[in-house]
């Protein structure tokens, strides 16, 4: 039985899928989140980008705005375009659960439309690795599944994206939550967002500093008509 979930199995279908997704992803619009996330920054900052894909337009935005800027995904041709569409960027190929910075090395740390790709079990396993590579003060955005996305409160199993059966992995908002804040992460937002047809959660996170202070303590979610992926063709477990 294929394991849906294994990393060999994610890289060759989305070295398959790279060109077509690249070209639809442009059509959608992640602008107004990425502005906001740049306003938390402050300044150009390092930003790391988990799944990052082609490059856009996550680390193409954060790059032309003077960012020290990393991607990491598990596909080869993905980061073939990523180098030819951000040349300024570094890009490496590896398994997220495989990242290993040094401490502090990152002011936003970014994945969008990737961790649901994860089996639970490693989901538990990447907040703890994301947040030591956070720099006391910044901050981490991310995008989880949803009930209003699989049908399950909770779910772990393959739905059809783009003719390809892929992984998909959430908990519940509440079970994040509490992921997030036993690891150390302050939540700032948890919210689900339409975007694009589909709704997903997404997730505002910062680790404060020594004193337990943030660069900017915001008092309501991130919102914007931001973009991700059309919504699979079929919702069941398998």
């Amino acid at each position: 039985m294929e394991d849906y979930f294994s990393p060999a199995y994610l890289q060759r279908h989305y070295d398959r899928m790279a060109e077509d997704y690249t070209k639809k992803r442009g059509l959608f619009n992640n602008e107004a989140q990425l502005e906001k996330l740049a306003g938390l920054l402050g300044k150009p900052g390092r930003v790391l980008d988990l799944g990052c894909g082609a490059g856009v337009p996550v680390c193409r935005f954060f790059a032309d705005r003077g960012c020290r800027v990393t991607g990491v995904d598990l596909s080869g041709r993905m980061l073939a375009l990523a180098r030819q569409q951000v040349p300024q960027a570094q890009f490496l190929q590896m398994n997220l659960l495989d990242i290993a910075f040094d401490p502090g090395s990152f002011d936003l740390v970014t994945s969008f439309y990737t961790l649901f790709h994860l089996r639970g079990t490693d989901q538990h396993q990447i907040f703890p690795k994301i947040f030591p590579i956070l720099a006391p003060g910044g901050y981490a955005y991310f995008t989880l599944a949803c009930r209003e996305y699989t049908g399950h409160e909770e779910f772990e199993g393959a739905l059809t994206f783009e003719s390809q059966r892929l992984p998909y992995s959430h908990y519940s908002p509440e079970r994040y939550r509490q992921i997030l804040l036993q690891t150390g992460f302050k939540v700032l937002s948890l919210e689900n967002l339409t975007i694009g047809g589909e709704t997903m959660l997404w997730a505002l996170a910062a680790k404060p500093d020594s004193e337990g202070k943030l660069r900017l303590d915001l008092g309501s979610p991130v919102n914007s008509p931001a973009a991700g992926r059309p919504r699979p063709g079929e919702t069941r477990q398998t």
